[in-house]
């Protein structure tokens, strides 16, 4: 035993000298890649990796415990640290000689801790991004480290491998690449609605399968709220709950994610030319959806006091004081939250049923290695692990096999009682994998919304199109902050009858700011972006 140990240490000397040495005498090594690997060559402690870690004889250097700090959005899951000590246990430190925490930014108040978070002091080794979440922007401050293809393919050689094509194409912002996206596209931009069955039968609500039938519901939920306590749609600063859905009615395309300049789409997917394209705020579609908030607001829809409130809205629909949740394909798990706390029934309705629905973006969900970690590749190493091994991935997406859920034979999964506590993929949609279990027995509403959504996808040309900010980035970023000072009171009719005054101080505001200029340089990109592509 003792020959085998000094046998065994005296190895584990010669392989770290050989290293050193191989290090030392990489003189072709990129910048960022040395700087990283240097990191790791410091090293003084001695602890190894599993022999059959998917990691062990690559060439990394794992020597040193490290520990690894990732940001996601939403509410934490009550049994959040539960699944993190068994990813831990099993997976990080055994195979990476790592530990990870996960740690929320809820969405009440997401939107200035975020920013603070990447600018402070505070360890942030692996953040939640996306194209709605300040991606553009922090790539463009450099608070994102660049994931070259050297990089990737050398501490992420998993993920470069699985990971779609266009997903890399659709995350890029000039050519370059500042984070990885998920591995799923799915419609999460096109929203739907759920309502209040058990209220629709008990009082023979209108059914509402229109935008127009909807809003006879809301009215009829108004007039029965002293007897229910039901406030008819229990909205917030949170979530601009209706645009969506109202730029649905319209046939609206986005151009590129993450951005508001938009075109109709007159049932094509053709790629409009520049002339066609419009910045969303401050146009006339903009207005009159102001307008028509500001009607639902005097209307009684949600609470006068709705811009101070912080609870979530899907929280209000799960827990009854609500009589509709307009979002995406979530609106599902809080219709079965309402349903088993026993409050009432839900129905779901697409009250644009005829319109055409793409594919979201891979650029939606991401995940960002930050610029300030003290060490991007062990980020990298993690961030790795967490997409590609098919085990770990469902462990943090749905939590504990036998607990949280179960795989039936045919690999469809059935969630358990204490899912409740983690429930699957609520927070971690920037790892998804397109070899996720279907929901077994998938709840026959959820059936014919799917239908519908099948039978209407449409794939735009312009998908690929990507903008990059950069030359205007000082217009834009005081256009940025001019929309969020109006945006939230406008979405709850704040205003009431000033709307349209205040819309002119708004659009004044915004081509002050340089709003013209800021699209003439998004045309002159998406021009460029169809000379490459043929699309011209």
């Amino acid at each position: 035993m003792m020959m085998k140990k000094k046998m065994k240490q005296l190895l584990s000397l010669t392989l770290a000298f050989v290293t050193a040495f191989a290090l030392v005498g990489c003189k072709g090594m990129s910048k960022e890649t040395a700087n990283v690997s240097k990191e790791g060559a410091d090293s003084t402690s001695s602890t190894e990796i599993a022999a059959d870690s998917p990691y062990a004889e690559k060439g990394y250097d794992l020597s040193k415990r490290e520990n690894i700090v990732m940001y996601v959005l939403g509410d934490e899951p009550a049994d959040m640290q539960t699944v993190v000590e068994q990813a831990n246990a099993k997976y990080f430190e055994p195979n990476l000689n790592t530990t990870v925490e996960i740690k929320f930014l809820n969405w009440s108040d997401y939107t200035t801790k975020y920013l603070l978070l990447l600018s402070g002091g505070e360890q942030v080794d692996l953040i939640y991004t996306a194209a709605w979440c300040y991606y553009n922007e922090e790539a463009a401050k450099g608070a994102f480290w660049e994931l070259t293809d050297e990089f990737l393919k050398e501490n992420m050689p998993y993920t470069y491998e699985q990971q779609p094509k266009e997903s890399w194409d659709q995350i890029s912002i000039d050519g370059k690449i500042y984070a990885v996206p998920k591995a799923k596209a799915t419609f999460t931009a096109y929203n739907i609605t759920a309502v209040r069955q058990d209220l629709i039968d008990k009082y023979g609500l209108t059914v509402p399968n229109s935008w127009d039938n909807y809003q006879k519901y809301l009215e009829e939920l108004v007039q029965l709220k002293s007897e229910t306590g039901v406030v008819p749609l229990n909205t917030n600063a949170n979530r601009e709950q209706l645009l969506t859905t109202f730029l649905q009615t319209k046939g609206i395309q986005n151009v590129a994610e993450g951005y508001d300049w938009m075109y109709y789409n007159n049932g094509k997917e053709d790629a409009p030319d520049a002339s066609d394209i419009f910045y969303y705020y401050g146009s006339d579609l903009n207005l009159e959806y102001c307008k028509k908030m500001a009607e639902f607001a005097s209307k009684g829809f949600w609470s006068a006091d709705a811009i101070n409130d912080t609870t979530d809205a899907q929280a209000y629909f799960e827990n009854g004081t609500s009589g509709s949740f307009v979002w995406n394909t979530s609106v599902f798990q809080a219709g079965k939250n309402l349903e088993s706390a026993n409050i009432g029934t839900y129905a779901v309705y697409d009250l644009t049923s005829e319109a055409l629905r793409s594919r979201a973006s891979y650029a939606t969900d991401a995940i960002a290695i930050t610029t300030k970690s003290k060490n991007q590749q062990r980020a990298a190493l993690v961030l790795d692990y967490m997409k590609s091994d098919v085990n770990l991935n469902r462990l943090l997406l749905g939590g504990i096999e036998g607990t949280h859920y179960e795989l039936t034979e045919g690999g469809t999964r059935v969630t358990l009682d204490k899912s409740k506590d983690y429930g699957w993929n609520n927070w971690a949609w920037a790892l998804n994998r397109e070899d996720e279990p279907e929901e077994d027995g998938l709840d026959e509403r959820q059936v014919e919304i799917s239908k519908i959504t099948m039978a209407h996808e449409y794939r735009p040309e312009v998908a690929g199109f990507t903008f990059d900010p950069k030359k205007v980035e000082t217009e834009y970023t005081v256009i940025k902050s001019i929309i969020d000072e109006y945006k939230q009171s406008f979405a709850l009719g704040i205003y009431g009858d000033n709307t349209e005054n205040e819309f002119a101080s708004f659009q004044k505001k915004l081509r002050d700011a340089g709003i013209d200029k800021v699209t003439d340089e998004f045309k002159k990109q998406y021009e460029g972006y169809l000379l490459r592509t043929g699309l011209k």
